[in-house]
């Protein structure tokens, strides 16, 4: 009797129940710290507040030219998601 047969089909349905588990690994948030690394690097600076709603950061801090502003950053891309001068 062939053995391989048998060994596939639970090797395959472990896999398969493990796949959430990768895809959620994947979406990981950023950590705080990566966030004003981040920012810092887009010319942002004196970070107020930060505050996690969702999938997003909500940000308060200073752009490059001294001004208030509102930021909206996804928290798992590190996109920007929109700015509001405040």
């Amino acid at each position: 009797m062939n053995m391989i047969p048998r060994t596939v089909l639970p090797i395959c349905g472990l896999l398969a129940s493990l796949s959430p588990l990768w895809a959620e690994a994947a979406q990981t948030r950023l950590d705080m710290a990566e966030l004003i690394r981040l920012l810092v690097a887009q010319g942002y600076h004196d970070i107020r507040e930060v505050e996690l709603n969702a999938d997003r950061f909500e940000v308060d801090t200073l752009d490059k030219d001294q001004r208030r502003v509102h930021l909206v950053v996804d928290a798992h891309s590190g996109k920007l998601l929109s700015q509001e001068q405040d």
